[in-house]
């Protein structure tokens, strides 16, 4: 998901957003060498100034304005924005606003939100994890849940949030993002379950998966699971969405939506 909003990120468009220098950094080459070439095909790398950071130290050295993070941990969000807020120039004024889009633990996005701010005033650290899937990430859809404690830099992460998504919902303080996030992963793993056993029954009742699918997306059934991504190959190809679709490649993997479960 972090590879389709960075290039929905770094897309050029007229606002106050254009003049920044993008950089990106993954502790995966081929992930920034994928990036770079998504860019160069996209037409994105001809608008937008882009730079691969080598390391957490050299985007701290460029004083940047914003980081937003997309990371599958909390011990990764702790170690990256550690890393990056306590190698940053003396603030001048300005700051650096961190947007954390990982799906972590309320308690440690309040960790991280009182060691960036213990660091400086003027910097602030912002938990706004996102639903969506993958589909929601390319296609610029994305929701932003988000925990801010300031109203400030809840003003300043919008236009960078609307280039990724169609919704950004504040939910109070601190963790409050991330809070959200996980009851809505909680809601949305039953869900699937339920759309999972529902469509294995279908198939041991020689039920076609299309009409079952066509059924319960007209009735009480209805739900992202069974309309967005339906977890039946047949049934996700008729609708034309859906990692099943395309041999559960491009998907949210199990093992997140478990340590997600494990956090709530």
């Amino acid at each position: 998901m972090g590879k389709e909003m960075a290039l929905n990120l770094a897309k050029q468009r007229d606002d106050e957003l254009s003049k920044l220098q993008f950089t990106v950094y993954d502790m995966n080459d081929a992930n920034i060498s994928a990036f770079m070439k998504r860019a160069e095909s996209d037409g994105i790398a001809k608008s937008t100034d882009i730079q691969a950071a080598s390391d957490l130290t050299t985007i701290a050295g460029a004083n940047p304005d914003f980081v937003v993070t997309s990371l599958p941990t909390c011990e990764a969000s702790e170690i990256v924005v550690s890393n990056i807020v306590n190698n940053l120039p003396p603030s001048s004024g300005n700051g650096c606003l961190f947007i954390d889009t990982s799906t972590i633990s309320p308690a440690v996005s309040k960790k991280l939100h009182d060691q960036v701010k213990s660091v400086s005033p003027d910097h602030d650290y912002v938990d706004s994890p996102v639903s969506g899937g993958v589909k929601g990430a390319t296609d610029a859809t994305l929701t932003f849940m988000t925990g801010c404690s300031s109203e400030e830099s809840f003003q300043k992460i919008q236009p960078l949030l609307k280039r990724m998504g169609k919704a950004v919902l504040p939910c109070g303080a601190s963790g409050s993002g991330s809070a959200v996030k996980l009851c809505n992963n909680a809601a949305l793993a039953a869900q699937m379950i339920g759309i999972c056993e529902a469509m294995s029954l279908g198939d041991s009742l020689g039920v076609d998966p299309q009409v079952l699918a066509a059924v319960m997306n007209v009735s009480t059934a209805k739900c992202w699971s069974s309309e967005v991504n339906n977890p039946h190959p047949i049934a996700a190809r008729a609708i034309g969405s859906g990692a099943s679709a395309n041999d559960y490649e491009g998907g949210f993997g199990t093992a997140l939506m478990l340590k997600d479960l494990n956090l709530a």
